[in-house]
C-alpha cells in the first residue's frame, strides 16, 4: 500500500480533490504526547527561549543551557539549583530538562493509497512562584516551604492543532497519551 507524506497545502489540496468527485472521506487526527528529548533549551530558536529566561539562561543557540535560578520542574518532577546544567547541545548523555510535545498526524486513506501530514505542537511553559518544600538531597537546616520558581507545562491549545480543513470533511480524533 502506498504512502505519501505530504505538507499542510498538498494534504488539503488532495482532500479538496477528492471531494469534488464526491467521495466520501473520513479524516483521521491522532495526538500523541512525547517526552524524548527530541526539543532541548539548547536547540530552540530565540523567541521561543524568552519564555524559559525567567529560569534559564544561554550565550546562544546550540550551546549549554545552564538554571538561572534554582526552580522545580513539576512535569518532571525534578529540582534544579542554580547553575545546573539543563541542557547540552553538544553531549547528549547528560540528563537535560525537554520539552514534552505533541506529535498531531492526519491521515485519509483511498483506493489503498494513504495521504498523511505530520507535525509537531510544543507545550506551552508557565513559570510562576509558588511556595514549595525544598527535596531532600539540597535541603538546608531550615524545615519551613519557602517561594521557588516553578516550571510546569500547559497542553498546547486547539487552534494550534487544527488544520484548516473543508467542512464536508468528518475528523476523527485519536488521543493517545503517553510518554515516549
Amino acid at each position: 500500500m502506498p504512502f505519501y507524506d505530504c505538507n499542510e497545502n498538498h494534504f488539503i489540496e488532495n482532500l479538496r480533490r477528492i471531494l469534488e468527485s464526491h467521495v466520501k472521506v473520513v479524516v483521521n487526527r491522532s495526538l500523541i504526547q512525547h517526552d524524548d528529548s527530541k526539543y532541548g533549551l539548547s536547540f530552540i530558536p530565540d523567541f521561543e527561549f524568552k519564555k524559559y529566561e525567567t529560569i534559564a539562561k544561554r550565550r546562544r543557540t546550540r550551546s549549554t543551557v545552564y538554571a538561572a535560578k534554582p526552580f522545580y520542574d513539576n512535569y518532571h518532577r525534578r529540582f534544579h539549583m542554580e547553575e545546573d546544567v539543563l541542557h547540552s547541545g553538544k553531549y547528549h548523555s547528560i540528563k537535560s530538562l525537554s520539552i514534552p510535545y505533541y506529535r498531531v498526524d492526519y491521515t485519509f486513506s483511498i483506493w489503498n493509497d494513504t495521504y498523511t501530514h505530520s507535525f509537531d505542537v510544543l507545550f506551552t511553559p508557565q513559570i510562576k512562584l509558588e511556595k514549595r518544600e525544598i527535596p531532600q538531597h539540597a535541603k538546608s537546616n531550615n524545615p519551613n516551604d519557602i517561594l521557588i520558581h516553578t516550571l510546569n507545562f500547559l497542553p498546547p491549545d486547539e487552534k494550534s492543532i487544527k488544520l484548516s480543513l473543508p467542512k464536508s470533511v468528518l475528523v476523527f480524533d485519536v488521543k493517545r497519551m503517553t510518554r515516549v
